[in-house]
This record gives C-alpha cells, structure tokens and sequence, in this order.
C-alpha cells in the first residue's frame, strides 16, 4: 500500500510491495528527493563578500528575501521555510503553555484605539479612511481588538484563564527604517494575550510564559539574555525583554558578572520625588559651592516647562580599554525621576533656546497655564552648587511670568537620585560583589503583565466568588518577533563565510554536493540521501530535511562556496574522496571537516546535528 506524506517534508512516500511469504520490501520514491535544481534559489555572486554585510544583506545575497520598498520585504522559498520551521517550533511551546491560536484583522478601528487611550496624533501608524469616511488603521499589535473579542464571551471566572495566541502581519509606520527586517514597516509577529481573574493568578502565568519564553530560546542555542525593561505604551509595571547581545542591536543592555542582575539601560528604578517651589533663592543657596557637574537641559512634551538635570562630573577609567572617559547622564534615568511631575521630550535639540521661544511666542490661552523650571538633582549634587544657574534664571524669567522648583527624593525615602548613565566596570546595584557588563543587543522578544490597564477601558470583566459586582479582568501581553528574530540570528551566528543557522530552523538541515556528470558519484549521493531521509526503527536515526545539489551548470568550488552563504547546518561532499570510499562532511559552526566512510555517513551526520 501507498503511504503519503506532505510535499517538502524531511519524510518520504514510501511504497511497500509485499512478496509471497516474506517481509514487505520498503525503498523510497526516487521522485520525492528534494533537489536544489527544483528549487528556486536566485543565482548570486557567491565570490563577492561585502565589507561586513549586515545581516540582511547576508540574507539577500544568499537569496532568502528582497527588499520591495523601504523598511518592506518580499519572502522567497528559502526564507519562507526558515519563517515556517520558526512558527512550527512557536507553535510548539505555546502549546506547552495550553495557549490557543487565534487569527484576527489587520484592521482596527481608530475609534477603539481612541477609547483605549492609545491613539496618539503623530504617532507611527499607518490611518486611513474608507469611502464611507469610517477611520481605520493597519494594527501594530492587537490590545484592543482582543480585549474586545474576549469582553463579548466572558462573564464569570469559571471560564478563565484564557491564554490566545497568533503569529500574524503587523503595521508600523517607521519614519526611518533601518537595519532591513530588524526594523521594518511591515514585520511578522507571534503576541501571546493571557487572561487571569485576579493578580495572583496572573503572575504565576506571567511566570509561566517567562519559562516558556527561555525554553524557546534554549532550542535556538543562540545566547541570550532575559532582561528587567520599562513597559512604556503597552502599559503595566512589569515586563521583561529578551536579547542577543549583538553589535547590530539598538538596545543596551547591562549584566553583572556575579548575579542575576539584568536590565535594559532604557528601565531606570528611581525614588518617589516631589517639586518644592522656590519663591527666592532660599538661604541654603545663598553660598555658592563650588563642584564639577554635567548639566543638560530639556523640555516638556509641550513645550511649556524647561527641566534643568544636573549631576556629578566623574571620569572612570574602561576595564577593556584602559582609557579614562567622562560619564554622562541618563535621558532614561531623568524621565523615571520626574515621572508624575512633567513629562519630557528627550528627542530636541537647544531645549533652553525653544523653552525661551515658546515663552514670547504663547497665545493667550497658553498663558492661563503657567510655564516652570524644575531643577532635578542627582543626590550627590550639593543644591548650593547651582546656586548661579538658579540667580542667572530667575534674573531672566523672574517675577510672575515662571514658577522654579527644586526636584529630590529627600522625603520619604533614604534612596537618592542617580542620573548618570551605568559604565562597564560600574560595581553592581543590586549585589555589590560584581562588576557591570554594558553590551549592545538585539530585541527579540518581550513579555508584560498589563493588569487591568485594557479589561478597565474597554468593558471586560468577570464575577470573582461570592462577589456582587464584576471586576476588570488581570491581562498579560508576550510578543515574539518572528520576521526579526531571522535576522537577529543570522546576525549572531553568520561568519566570513555567509549564515550559519541553528539546526531547528535551517531551511534544510544538510546538503549532499555532487557533480551531476559522475554517475558513480551521483549513485552514492543519492544512496546517503536516501540514508539520511528515510527513519530508521531506531528511534535516534531520525529523519533529516536534507537536499541534493546535483546541478550540471555549476562547479564543485561554486556549490562549496554557495552551500556556505546559505549555511546549512551540514555539508556532505561526494567528491574527491570518493576515490578511496569516503566522503567530506563539513559542520562550520562545530569546527568540523572529516573524511567519512561511506557506510558510516548517515549516523555520522545525525550525531553532528544532535549537537546542534
């Protein structure tokens, strides 16, 4: 009988003829062999190496995408199985996690967004409108639409939790793309949205999804870091971020070499601090003291109150360099302290020069409210130090026209202000043994405990025993970049030689070079394929995705060099060797380059790809 499988799978059809009084005898279809010949690849020039070609170049130049516009890619066969393999293993462990896959619309009304407090004039979406004037955007992420959903099917708490995932297209309108998928307009994305009936039972899935998370990651065998961050517009007070620490990344994150400690230079604890408005300079200022600063200034998000952040003037010297540099202070550190207070634009340039133009330059409505000063200290700045920049302001904006205050944390809490920026080398914050390690890396994932910060706003709640009234529903948002997380890796695992992919999501898992003209030659590739591709009753000889490069056109040298841009976890060479009964394996990312008995490749070659 005939036994079918999917087309493209490492599993072959198999046919079983049965003969008279004996064992069925099994071979495999010679036709299901997956061959590179049938498979399109776009021809490259595999001898030209850029100088240092990002990851998206590589992956362009090894034929798995194009670019069609500006921060927007076009997927070919190749990068589509990656992308696949990659969502099949997502699949897996949300599945560990009892979550359900769900597909919802691109579209989302603006209107939804706006209940939730989310929609923001400016920002980076991408709005239109359809003939009926109805306004609409393309979804970055899904929040609302699955908040929404959820709030129509659920009353009681006998039906949570619920945990709904998708692996779907999401919409981002950069103004500058860069770095190719690691930030495009159009990007592909798992988010994960969780439901719990109270907090307890919502941390302890956060708690769940965090390990799913690391267990994820463990199967690329790519380092990672799992990272303390500010949850920013998602909302709630709790999240995590996952990154490989990569020159390519945008993001900073720091480690210490003795502990756990772990965080996004952007997540900056700060003390509870309160404004004390200066009416004059008060005594305590009177003396001038004198003492090295580093003083930046910057503006509200309306233009309106001028932020003044001062801090010690420390030079440190580099652990990896040995040279002395001056620190500098934390935009993100200054934010959290003043957080409540005013809310600053970091992104501006002369914020003194545009705080005193919009001061002449405000209507009469804007004068109703009235512009200020706030001076924020780092705790090791003596107040009496800026006892000139507070004279020389008030002198200029003095009388009714400006309130000043002195921002601390000087009430209530023993903690200081720090607002200089974490140097390597910088003893840890939180054991006090190690030393800060400050790398660049690349985003790849991020898990948040929301609370009720959507259930609140947009109606959905549930019935918690013997209570009399509904109560918003605990939610969780965990997001994977699924199109960025194959660049994040061809970036970390890419070499002088092209990529280098992990064993779980390589477009195939080795290939069988051979010259089509050798017959001999030709025979035995196909025999090893036929080893590698066909399981065995033992339940370690799995089958492998392998493929079969036989092409007449192109040399043995070219295919090397093209198999090497690629990369496959494993290359097997029928070639010279041949000769003498063996054939060259090669594994670039375990150092590996062996001559091989022929009878001995196929478990040969599994045992190298168990290891990676």
């Amino acid at each position: 009988m005939k036994n079918y499988f999917p087309p493209g799978t490492a599993a072959r059809v198999k046919y079983s003829y049965p003969k008279a009084r004996h064992a069925p005898l099994r071979c495999v279809h010679t036709k299901s062999r997956q061959r590179v010949a049938e498979f399109w690849i776009p021809t490259v020039n595999v001898h030209k190496h850029e100088e240092a070609p990002d990851a998206t170049q590589l992956l362009i130049r090894a034929g798995y995408l194009r670019q069609a516009y500006a921060g927007i890619f076009q997927m070919l066969p190749l990068g589509l199985r990656v992308q696949e393999k990659l969502e099949r293993l997502i699949d897996k462990h949300m599945r560990s996690v009892k979550a359900s896959k769900v597909s919802l619309s691109s579209l989302s009304s603006k209107a939804l967004w706006q209940k939730s407090g989310r929609w923001k004039p400016g920002a980076e979406f991408f709005a239109f409108t359809d003939r009926k004037d109805s306004e609409w955007l393309l979804t970055p992420t899904h929040e609302e639409e699955i908040t929404t959903l959820v709030a129509g099917l659920v009353q009681t708490r006998q039906q949570l939790p619920i945990r709904l995932y998708q692996i779907s297209r999401k919409y981002r309108d950069e103004k500058r793309p860069r770095g190719g998928l690691l930030r495009g307009r159009e990007f592909l994305m798992k988010d994960l949205y969780t439901f719990d009936a109270t907090p307890t039972e919502a941390h302890a899935t956060y708690d769940d999804i965090r390990a799913a998370y690391r267990n994820f990651l463990d199967e690329l065998t790519v380092p990672y870091t799992e990272a303390r961050a500010v949850s920013g517009d998602m909302g709630g007070n709790l999240s995590h971020e996952y990154h490989f620490p990569n020159a390519a990344g945008e993001d900073i994150v720091i480690t210490c070499t003795d502990c756990t400690y772990a965080r996004n230079e952007e997540f900056s604890q700060q003390p509870t601090c309160s404004p004390e408005l200066i009416k004059d300079t008060p005594p305590a200022l009177k003396a001038a003291k004198t003492q090295p600063l580093l003083q930046e200034d910057y503006v509200s998000l309306d233009g309106r109150n001028l932020i003044r952040a001062t801090g010690p003037q420390r030079t440190t010297t580099s652990s990896t360099t040995g040279m002395d540099h001056d620190q500098s202070l934390n935009s993100y550190a200054i934010k959290a302290a003043l957080t409540g207070i005013v809310e600053i634009d970091s992104g501006l340039e002369n914020p003194y020069v545009l705080f005193e133009k919009n001061l002449s330059s405000s209507s009469s409505e804007e004068a109703a409210s009235k512009p200020s000063i706030y001076y924020l200290l780092d705790s090791r700045v003596e107040p009496e130090s800026i006892h000139d920049l507070i004279a020389s302001d008030m002198d200029r904006f003095g009388g009714e026209a400006v309130d000043f205050y002195l921002v601390n944390a000087q009430h209530g809490t023993t903690q200081g202000i720090n607002l200089l920026k974490h140097q390597t080398g910088d003893p840890c914050p939180e054991c006090g043994r190690g030393t800060l390690q400050l790398n660049k890396a690349i985003e790849v994932g991020h898990t948040f405990h929301l609370g009720t910060r959507y259930s609140s706003k947009l109606g959905l709640t549930s019935r918690l025993d013997n209570a009399q009234d509904p109560v918003p529903v605990e939610m969780g948002c965990h997001g994977i970049g699924v199109s960025r997380l194959i660049a994040a890796v061809a970036s970390c695992l890419s070499d002088e030689s092209g990529l280098n992919w992990p064993r779980v999501i390589a477009p195939f898992e080795a290939v069988i070079i051979v010259q089509k003209s050798q017959e001999a030659r030709v025979q035995a590739a196909e025999q090893i394929y036929d080893e590698l591709a066909t399981p065995s009753p033992d339940p370690e000889a799995t089958a492998v995705d392998v493929l079969l490069d036989d092409r007449q056109e192109q040399g043995l040298g070219w295919k090397l060099k093209d198999a090497d841009a690629i990369g496959y976890p494993v290359i097997i060479v029928v070639g010279k060797a041949f000769e003498k009964g063996r054939v060259e394996v090669q594994c670039r990312r375990l150092k590996v380059k062996q001559d091989v008995d022929l009878s001995g490749v196929a478990r040969f070659v599994r045992d190298l790809l168990k290891r990676l």
